[in-house]
């Protein structure tokens, strides 16, 4: 009997540590809000700055990792990041100073999220798939969508029960054992066994070399393609837009005197809608054009802002939670597949990490926006205003990404001769590219 491709198992893997790491901080930040800046007397725009911190540290750590992945052993790196995680929360359970919690979430529980979780496990399973890239991404996001299904819920039982420091600890304890073992079990690509045995999970037809043979390109060469520009700036914009209305979900909830059961839901519902979401569009997620879908993805953001600008309560907080997962849990793997399709998987690490500051920063400044429009405005309204102009910037923005890239082909296409330059080579894969349906 022919043993299951190990590239699957690192999608499992994947899963549980995005499951971890998010359901520990993102997903349950929403219910430390109100006890945290009680205790620190914070307004809400200050304790959304320990997002901005968190958003600053990935900025700058993820392009050096990003460019360690791609040369070293992945499988310490997850191993040194997950206990470092651990350490990170239990600092910050324990902390009375607002100076060290700060300098903690800048660096090591940045560092330690990118390298156990959302850098580190998309760089492994671009290596381990082209064929299926796009379903295997998408099933390996689907950790995100379970943190909110029991991130939100443990947490919440945890604060009420221990306190939210109590809560901090034990999360990071836990965490830093089950993410270690991950690290342990994780093997960095696949080998000639792997690839001989199981041909369709690895390769196809419209497969370049440059997807399994290349060496990592150079920083300097992406960052003169404009198409990298386009499609960062986007995915920057719909993604720190998504945090801003997610991380405010619960206190507008609380806001308009529901209970903290509805509070909590909505993180429960925006999870599960993103699961099954995720797990409907892996069956197709190798069929449909990626630019094409991350463009309709952003344009239907606007749509679901305009709902909020409108008007309120429990049942259209909810649908805004469900249509919120729904298009965060289908982007985010789109994305990191379209990336891979565009510079290849040797090169995925390097090219994800000049992505995240682009995406840290804008992140930084939605959630300091929404903050601090609350605590001008006493509401959410000019932040959806805001949001529904920008929503239509990034649909524009991913859409002129495949308006430049055929523009390039044809320019290579027209005349570029002689000896392939590193520049000319990632250019010509780039291309190449383009034939993908993803592309």
């Amino acid at each position: 009997m022919r043993r299951m491709y190990f590239g699957w198992y690192v999608v499992a893997a994947a899963i549980a540590a995005n499951a971890l790491l998010f359901g520990a901080t993102y997903s349950a930040f929403g219910l430390y809000v109100l006890p945290v800046s009680a205790e620190f007397g914070l307004s809400r725009a200050d304790m959304n700055t320990s997002l901005i911190f968190l958003n600053v540290g990935n900025a700058i750590i993820s392009p050096l990792l990003g460019r360690l992945l791609d040369r070293v052993s992945a499988r310490w790196i997850v191993v040194g990041s997950a206990l470092l995680f651990g350490a990170s929360l239990t600092i910050l359970g324990l902390s009375e100073s607002l100076w060290i919690n700060a300098a903690v979430i800048i660096f090591p529980l940045a560092l330690s999220m990118a390298g156990a979780g959302s850098l580190t496990m998309m760089a492994l399973v671009a290596r381990w798939f082209v064929a299926q890239r796009g379903r295997a991404m998408t099933l390996a996001a689907m950790g995100n969508a379970v943190s909110g299904v029991l991130g939100a819920p443990i947490a919440g039982y945890l604060i009420s029960s221990q306190g939210w420091r109590h809560s901090l600890i034990l999360s990071g304890a836990v965490g830093a054992v089950l993410l270690v073992a991950i690290g342990l079990f994780l093997r960095d690509r696949p080998g000639a066994a792997d690839i001989s045995d199981h041909p369709l999970e690895f390769r196809s037809g419209i497969a370049t070399a440059g997807d399994d043979a290349s060496a990592p390109a150079k920083v300097g060469d992406m960052l003169l393609q404009p198409q990298l520009w386009a499609m960062g700036v986007a995915s920057a914009l719909a993604l720190c837009m998504s945090q801003a209305v997610s991380i405010s979900l619960v206190p507008m909830a609380l806001g308009q005197k529901l209970t903290l059961l509805q509070a909590t839901s909505l993180a429960s519902i925006a999870g599960s809608a993103a699961f099954i979401g995720k797990l409907l569009f892996s069956t197709v997620a190798d069929r449909i054009d990626r630019v094409l879908l991350l463009t309709g993805i952003y344009s239907l953001g606007a749509l679901a802002n305009l709902a909020m600008f409108i008007g309120g309560g429990y049942p259209l907080l909810a649908m805004n939670a469900a249509l919120l997962g729904v298009c965060v849990g289908i982007h985010v793997p789109s994305f990191n597949a379209l990336l891979a399709d565009r510079f290849g998987a040797n090169s995925f690490g390097t090219v994800r990490g000049v992505m995240i500051p682009i995406s840290a920063t804008f992140g930084a400044l939605s959630v300091r926006f929404a903050g601090a429009v609350f605590d001008r405005h006493g509401s959410y309204k000019y932040m959806f205003a805001t949001f529904i102009v920008l929503h239509i910037a990034a649909a524009a923005l991913m859409l002129s990404s495949k308006m430049l890239l055929a523009a390039r082909a044809k320019f290579l296409a027209a005349g570029e001769k002689g000896a392939l330059t590193p520049t000319r080579a990632l250019q010509k894969r780039t291309a190449r590219s383009s034939g993908r349906p993803g592309s």
